[in-house]
């Protein structure tokens, strides 16, 4: 994939309009003709027309060529020098940008546009000591130059530094008020900076230049979205998709702003375009992975969720859910095998009784018996956790039942209790005493705003037994 192009692509432009209207130019008091010009037009009004014709259809390698053939009279042009660095660069042929820009500080010791080409080609390059060396040059000369200070806000965003990278982006802006990066770097330092009205103010500047700047639009969306005004949030990013319908993070806003609507079904189609676009990358996976389950399409949810293990093996969250499912619909041997990896992430006793229920319910004890034994080793001989896995691991007690619900009523930490509560219930059901089970996992569904996920299997527990 080519690197963004877009400082570089801009100077071509300005340049080359300035370098045509020059060479097209005619003397004062000399009419312009009005026939097409000749075809014997002098060599660098041809070499102009022919570079401006490979810009105009973003054709680099082509406009490169258009310089082996450079007129003679323009071979000492630094500008055009610098042009072909740009060009050279926007190709990522970094040994030949450096070799043109070098060439011009030979000539030019302090030629801006040289260095500015040879701070981004060792910025590209990963080169920090020589691109800061070349950066701090160009800001002694210039301390608001634009190119520079927008690499440097880049750089402290990429870090989450935001309020440094709003002071660069303002810095870039004293020196060319009108300069559309920088704009929209203020705006979005701005808005992650929870300093809507500012971000709004250069948004909509941004737009006032370029109304078909689809990312302006698309963070105002942002903004109109985080003020839960969602249908101007709907309207302004589906300007931002006429604009530029192959953004992935523009359809998973739409889908994110319908779904805030209700319209679970249009925002799935949203994540499914978003899908089509990249399919090797994870996060439309996930949001319809979370919508389906939402709608209790549990099939179309665990297919989701496979694919964000596919495409995404690190994205721990994901082994935790398609456990749960796994586990709902009765998939024991893989609702074992994703608990395991959701454990290997975040180690959690939670997880050792969820595979040991599972294991119970294949009829494999020997290997529950094993899990848990192993559980005990790292838990305080004196907590419910630790009471709570030895009841599993352990033949019936009475007392040791009446102990831990004496224990479950004392603790103050309400998710810790609706845990317990659970894994009661669960037990129960493990040892076929269907009405305990729903005793305890009613409690758990009583609960309000639970914030662990045992409280999914407990509602479906409840509903289990309804049916029946």
């Amino acid at each position: 994939m080519k690197k963004n192009i877009s400082l570089s692509l801009i100077f071509i432009a300005l340049f080359t309009a300035i370098f045509i209207t020059a060479c097209a130019t005619k003397p004062a008091g000399e009419e312009t003709p009005a026939a097409p010009a000749p075809v014997d037009e002098p060599a660098d009004v041809r070499f102009v027309k022919k570079l401006q014709t490979c810009l105009d259809r973003k054709d680099i390698q082509g406009a490169i060529y258009c310089f082996f053939n450079l007129p003679e009279e323009l071979e000492d042009n630094l500008e055009l020098k610098n042009l072909l660095g740009a060009l050279y660069f926007s190709n990522e042929q970094y040994d030949e940008a450096t070799e043109v820009a070098n060439t011009i500080l030979s000539i030019e010791e302090d030629n801006i546009k040289a260095l500015e080409l040879l701070a981004m080609i060792n910025r590209a390059k990963g080169d920090k000591k020589s691109y800061k060396a070349v950066a701090d040059k160009i800001l002694i000369a210039e301390p608001y130059n634009p190119t520079i200070n927008i690499q440097k806000a880049e750089d402290y965003a990429l870090n989450k530094r935001y309020k440094l990278a709003l002071n660069s982006y303002r810095n870039a802006l004293k020196g060319d008020e009108n300069n559309a990066d920088a704009l929209f770097g203020y705006a979005q330092m701005s808005y992650y900076l929870d300093d809507d009205k500012t971000a709004t103010t250069y948004l909509n500047k941004i737009l006032a230049m370029e109304p078909d700047n689809a990312q302006a639009l698309s963070y105002l969306a942002k903004i109109a979205y985080g003020q839960e005004n969602y249908y101007r949030a709907t309207k302004l990013i589906k300007q931002a998709l006429e604009i530029d319908p192959e953004m992935y993070d523009y359809w998973m806003d739409y889908g994110t702003y319908l779904r805030y609507q209700g319209k679970f079904d249009d925002a799935a189609r949203c994540w499914e375009k978003a899908v089509a676009i990249d399919p090797t990358y994870f996060l439309a996976y996930a949001y319809l992975a979370g919508n389906y389950d939402d709608l209790g399409d549990i099939e179309k949810a665990l297919t989701n969720y496979h694919k964000v293990i596919e495409t995404n093996p690190k994205y721990f969250y994901a082994y935790e859910s398609t456990a749960i499912l796994e586990y709902h619909v009765g998939n024991y041997k893989n609702a074992i095998q994703y608990f395991e990896k959701a454990n290997s992430y975040s180690q959690n006793y939670s997880y050792t009784l969820m595979i040991a229920a599972c294991y119970l319910k294949l009829g494999d004890s020997v290997n529950a018996k094993k899990l848990l034994a192993n559980q005990l080793k790292s838990l305080e001989k004196a907590s419910l956790e630790y009471d709570m896995v030895r009841l599993y691991h352990d033949s019936y007690s009475k007392n040791a039942e009446a102990q831990i619900k004496q224990k479950i009523d004392k603790e103050l930490n309400s998710n810790k209790r609706g845990k317990m509560l659970f894994y009661l219930g669960l037990y129960y059901e493990l040892m076929g005493a269907d009405d305990m089970a729903v005793e305890y996992y009613a409690k758990v569904t009583n609960m309000s705003a639970p914030m662990f996920f045992e409280y999914r299997i407990a509602e479906w527990g409840m509903k289990n037994e309804s049916n029946s």
